[in-house]
């Protein structure tokens, strides 16, 4: 759609730093990053490929893998870094294609980074495009163990 980030983003218009971390014909995952102040690092993105407001306008098959998305996402953060807990939440008040916000907890964070503050925390691992880059390598590595094809289908 004209004038969406995220769609420019998955098709390659806009850079993504750290690169892609899954993709197939339905969906799309990658890396938060915050030009402006080190990136907090274990921050990721879920998106249908088909540009869709909410999950109210996604197809039973488009829902089932968004996600299926999440949870292999929650799975590989607490593999890769080591997450306690692993946050998903959507706002969609500025961004009309849909976007589950992925974010894994540290270990020690306290209770007032926890929830939609848990990449305030300033203790936690912050990056810039070296380091998430680093990170997303291993995240598709994770991810990696997933066909491509298959992830709807995987138990």
């Amino acid at each position: 759609m004209e004038g969406c980030h995220i769609c420019a983003e998955q098709q390659g218009t806009n850079a993504v730093p750290g690169g892609v971390i899954y993709e197939d014909d339905l969906v799309y995952a990658n890396h938060i990053y915050d030009d402006s102040a080190p990136t907090y690092l274990g921050y990721v993105m879920a998106e249908p490929k088909r540009h869709a407001p909410g999950f109210a306008d996604l197809s039973d098959t488009e829902a089932e893998a968004v996600g299926l998305l999440v949870k292999r996402l929650s799975q590989a953060l607490e593999a890769c870094i080591g997450a306690d807990h692993i946050y998903s939440f959507v706002f969609g008040d500025h961004v009309p294609h849909l976007h589950v916000h992925v974010a894994g907890r540290y270990p020690g964070a306290p209770r007032e980074y926890w929830g939609t503050r848990v990449d305030e925390w300033p203790d936690a691992p912050h990056g810039g495009e070296a380091e998430v880059a680093a990170l997303c390598a291993q995240l598709r590595e994770y991810m990696s163990q997933f066909a491509t094809t298959a992830l709807a289908s995987q138990p």
